[in-house]
């Protein structure tokens, strides 16, 4: 969330400076307004109306935050000696295995943030680009674009071939 702030020009050096999950969640959903929503921007050739590339926004959403909260009631030792059970350990892993999809559907996106008008003059798209992306192929010189902005539910299981996403290990 701290990476998406910070390339922001409206959001406060402090909001940026942050490091709670629930102060960060509340600046990320002034800044964009957006909620859990997946945005997914898609750049076409106007003329072949072939896609170009597929970009994703995948916030942190407000599961995800309430999780990692979760996580300080493990942070510390029981109370008594034999509290952490079976059904402890059970519960424990759970929550990481949920957590462990969560943040894979957080970290795909390569946009930082959803597109924002920007003082009535066009948009600003803030994204960080994967090294082994070739750019040459999405913005060239001589093709003519055309943007198509969703906002969904969720990120599609199955990404375009076209998508341009953090894989594992990247």
């Amino acid at each position: 969330m701290r990476e998406y702030l910070d390339v922001w020009d409206h959001v406060s050096k402090k909001q940026k400076q942050g490091w709670e999950i629930n102060k960060l969640g509340a600046a990320a959903e002034r800044a964009f307004k957006s909620g859990d929503r997946v945005m997914r921007w898609t750049v076409l050739d106007e003329i072949t109306n072939d896609t170009l590339a597929v970009l994703y926004y995948t916030p942190v959403t407000m599961k995800l935050r309430a999780n990692a909260a979760r996580l300080g009631d493990y942070l510390h030792g029981p109370k008594k000696h034999g509290q952490r059970t079976g059904a402890w350990w059970s519960e424990f892993r759970s929550l990481l295995d949920e957590m462990v999809c969560q943040l894979q559907v957080a970290t795909t996106g390569t946009l930082l943030g959803p597109a924002l008008m920007k003082g009535g003059r066009g948009i600003q798209l803030n994204t960080d680009i994967p090294p082994d992306t070739d750019i040459n192929r999405i913005y060239r010189k001589d093709v003519v674009m055309t943007i198509r902005i969703d906002y969904l539910n969720n990120l599609p299981e199955t990404l375009e071939r076209e998508a341009v996403v953090w894989k594992k290990g990247e």
